[in-house]
């Protein structure tokens, strides 16, 4: 669901003109930006959870496989971004009917048979008084 999608059905549900929504749209999302820039956590309700901002420690990362002369490099993770936010309490299900996650296991692989062909490593001065 998109912005427009949004605003069209705060319109549908509240009566008022699609401005007056997407304005009011706006005003709330403002304010959840603002909360989070000073640091604070915003609460969205029982059902959503709460967005958190939290700090993420510089990492370095051995990268291989990169194009150019050097086959690998060190690169440091969230230097730019060090702050990120997080939502807490995801683990709900949303849906007008709530029903409990059933995960079923996926067809096992079967186990392939030991290989007739095989060798064994013997030393080479070993190989003379066989």
């Amino acid at each position: 669901m998109n912005k427009a999608q949004l605003v069209a059905q705060i319109a549908a549900k509240t009566g008022t003109s699609g401005y007056k929504a997407e304005q009011a749209l706006n005003t709330v999302l403002d304010g959840i930006k603002h909360g989070l820039k000073h640091g604070r956590e915003v609460d969205l309700g029982p059902k959503l959870g709460r967005l958190k901002v939290i700090e993420r420690k510089r990492k370095r990362v051995i990268k291989k496989n990169l194009k150019g002369r050097c086959k690998a490099s060190i690169v440091e993770l969230h230097r730019r971004h060090p702050k990120s936010i997080r939502l807490l309490g995801r683990n709900r299900d949303l849906s007008e009917n709530p029903k409990p996650t059933v995960i079923t296991p996926a067809e096992p692989k079967p186990v392939p048979a030991r290989s007739k062909h095989f060798r064994v490593a013997v030393p080479s001065w070993r190989r003379r008084f066989q």
